[in-house]
């Protein structure tokens, strides 16, 4: 067996840097497309986070009284599980 015999020829080289150079664009152009559907996505949650932050706030600022009611309720039903240990 000669040296020419093992040595790929330079078809099958350029055949295969073309098929890896194009599965390689392939994959960049994949990933640039999941990159924008997430940061699509990420824009309209953190759009629907502020407006629920704002409408929370405004709940808040209208109805005190519910929130410091229902504050103490919460903090009630929690400090009785946690001394009965049930939150350990």
């Amino acid at each position: 067996m000669s040296a020419s015999d093992t040595s790929p020829s330079t078809d099958q080289d350029t055949g295969d840097s073309t098929s890896v150079g194009q599965a390689s664009q392939e994959a960049r152009e994949r990933l640039e497309r999941h990159y924008r559907e997430i940061e699509q996505t990420y824009d309209d949650t953190r759009a629907r986070l502020e407006d629920f932050n704002e409408k929370a706030s405004d709940f808040i600022r209208e109805n005190p009284a519910i929130c410091i009611a229902g504050a103490v309720a919460a903090g009630y039903v929690i400090g009785r599980l946690a001394s009965r240990r049930w939150l350990t």
